[in-house]
Formats: structure tokens, sequence, C-alpha cells
């Protein structure tokens, strides 16, 4: 009977230590692949492929090498890190998150200071429709967020270690590159999280049958709470950083929205509001004099070419392109253009953006 209870036991011992070996090998796979960086940098044999924004962010800008961050939403997707830095004579990476709001970019900025690093140059968009959010707004709606990779818990570490997904989709591939696979490094940050290969661009994605646009009876005007929503927003997730670190910087721009997402604001009655919060997001961020803001709604030339465009918003890489060209020459030959906003230039710019905005016939985007 003993012998039964002891050879039970065994058995159950034994059974606990391969689960604690296998458990071992996975976390020790996975710590020293380390697929998301969050322990260091690329391992040399390895290549490692981009794909996963909310899940290699972090980890990108915690422990990669640069001195400019091209960050934002899917306006920033189609940027080209080799041609920022051509122009600005930088080592840059991208990193992009679809849908973010202001506090995701914001949070992931402050991870590049808080580890070490000293950007530069940091260019990012600044999504109109992203404007009057929550201060502490997250997109929980994409996904769980990865809080386990982000915050200081050493012990959340375990849902990484210990991830099957992250064995088999990311790990496995890069154990594999070793063998048979390309050289070792990573995605380049011209394909990382690129878009353009798979969008399709033109009018009919744009308008979508639509016939005629036409204006509201009456326009929304903006209360106090969406001043204070405003300005939490803003305050807490774009200006204070720039006061912080006067070092950098900030090239931040309102993205071009085609004339067609000017026409639907027009129809639902807000377009007022949100230049009126736009007037205001300016006033604040002119506060800060190495925040550099460029606006492109006054482009005529792009925004109303849906040919351009995915959707109202969306443009096709050629429009990156022309927002990095238009920026660097406004940087670095001369500040004098129609695109930068200064304290100087901004009620005469705004006027003149309204007026634009209010006056277009935007029935001529339908013939």
């Amino acid at each position: 009977m003993k012998n039964r209870e002891m050879s039970g036991k065994k058995w159950f011992i034994s059974i606990i230590v391969l689960l604690l070996c296998i458990m071992g090998l996975f976390s020790g796979t996975v710590f020293y692949v380390d697929p998301f960086f969050h322990y260091r940098a690329p391992n040399k044999n390895f290549f490692y492929t981009l794909f996963d924004q909310r899940s290699q962010n972090d980890g990108i800008t915690r422990n990669f090498d640069y001195d400019a961050i091209i960050t934002g939403t899917s306006m920033a997707e189609n940027f080209k890190s080799s041609q920022f830095d051509y122009r600005f004579v930088t080592k840059s990476i991208k990193v992009t998150y679809s849908g973010a709001t202001y506090k995701e970019i914001n949070d992931n900025l402050k991870v590049s200071y808080k580890s070490g690093h000293s950007p530069e140059y940091i260019l990012r968009p600044l999504d109109y429709s992203l404007m009057l959010r929550d201060k502490d707004e997250l997109r929980t709606d994409m996904g769980e967020y990865p809080d386990w990779l982000t915050n200081s818990n050493p012990f959340d570490d375990v849902k990484y270690l210990l991830n099957r997904d992250v064995i088999i989709n990311y790990c496995l591939p890069a154990l594999l590159s070793y063998f048979n696979g390309p050289e070792p490094g990573y995605t380049s940050f011209d394909e990382y999280s690129y878009t353009g290969d798979t969008s399709s661009y033109g009018k009919e994605y744009v308008l979508q049958g639509k016939e005629k646009f036409t204006a509201a009876e009456s326009f929304e005007e903006v209360t106090e709470e969406d001043y204070e929503m405003l300005c939490g927003n803003f305050e807490q997730n774009v200006v204070s950083l720039a006061k912080e670190h006067p070092e950098t910087t900030f090239l931040y721009y309102f993205p071009p929205y085609s004339m067609a997402y000017w026409g639907t604001q027009l129809e639902e009655g807000s377009i007022y509001k949100t230049l009126e919060l736009k007037k205001k997001a300016i006033e604040m961020m002119l506060e800060c004099d190495n925040i550099h803001i460029y606006s492109f709604s006054m482009d005529t030339e792009i925004t109303g070419n849906l040919d351009l465009y995915r959707d109202v918003a969306h443009y096709d890489p050629s429009v990156n392109e022309m927002i990095i060209e238009k920026i660097a020459d406004s940087e670095l030959i001369s500040q004098d253009n129609e695109i930068r906003i200064t304290y100087d230039n901004y009620e005469q710019y705004l006027e003149k953006e309204k007026s634009l905005l209010l006056g277009f016939d935007y029935n001529i985007l339908l013939q």
C-alpha cells in the first residue's frame, strides 16, 4: 500500500516537474527571442516581422536606437521613414496606432523619454475626429489593450512569457528565420504599418453613391463642456510633453481630410464647431515655441481630388510624401509659407480657412 502511495506521489511530482519544465522552455524562448522587444533591442540572430502596433510599438519605442519619431493614427501609417530621414538627417522609427486616441499616442511618446531617448523631431497628425475626446480615453473597442506590456508590473509579464499566440505567431517565425529566412533584422519602417498596397482609392469609394451635398438648417455651437474636454485632451496629450521637453521639435499637423469630409460637416451642422475647436487647440499649442503647427485643409489640389482618397479622410501614400516634403521645406529652407501656422498669422489663416470651407461648392465633387 505504501509503495502504491509512493508511486502515486512520484507520478504527481513528475507531472508537476514536467509541466514546470515545459513552462520554463516556453517562457525562456519568449524571453530569448523577445518578439515584442519588451526586454531589449532585437536579437541580431533573427528576423522580426513588425505587424502588431499595440503589442510591438512600446518595445520599439523603449529599446530601439533612434533620434526621431513618426507617430499618430492611420493618417501617419503610409509615411516612409527613409524619406523623413533623408530630409531631416535623422534615424527615425515609425510607431503608429490605427484609430488611437490622443492619449494612447502621447503615452507611447512619454515612454521614449522615460527610456532615455531624446528625439530631435516628432512628426504627428492631429485628427479632427479625435479632438473632442476625454483626455483618458483609450480605444478598447479595438481589442484588449496590452497594459501587461506597457505597465511596470513584472508579474504581468507572465501574460507575455506564457502566451500561446506569442509563441506560435511571433517566436516560431523568428526562430525559423535563423535557419531559412531573410537576413537578420526587422521589417523596415517604410513597410511597417504601410497600407498603400492593400487599399483602393478613388472618388467612388469616397462618395459611395452620394448625389448631393445640402447644408444643414442649423449648426452646432461649442459648449463649455466641449471646451473643457478639448482643453483637457490637448493639455494632457499634446501640449504638456512639449513643455517638458523643449529640446524636441514637435511637428504637429492637421491632416488634409478631403473636401468631402468638410461637405459632410456642413451637412451635419458641425463645421463651425470643428473650426472653433481647432482654433482653441491652435491657441493652446502656440504657447510652446517647440510645437510647429501645420495645416493642409486649404490645399484644394489635394483635398479636392477625391481620387487620392479611400474615404472622406484617408489619403494615399503620395499625400504622405507631400506632407513630409512641405514640412521639410518649411523647417529647413523657409518658414514663410501657407501651411505653417504661427502666432502672427493664425487668426488670418483661420479666417481664410473658414471662408474657403463655408463658401466651397461641394457639389462640384460629384461631377
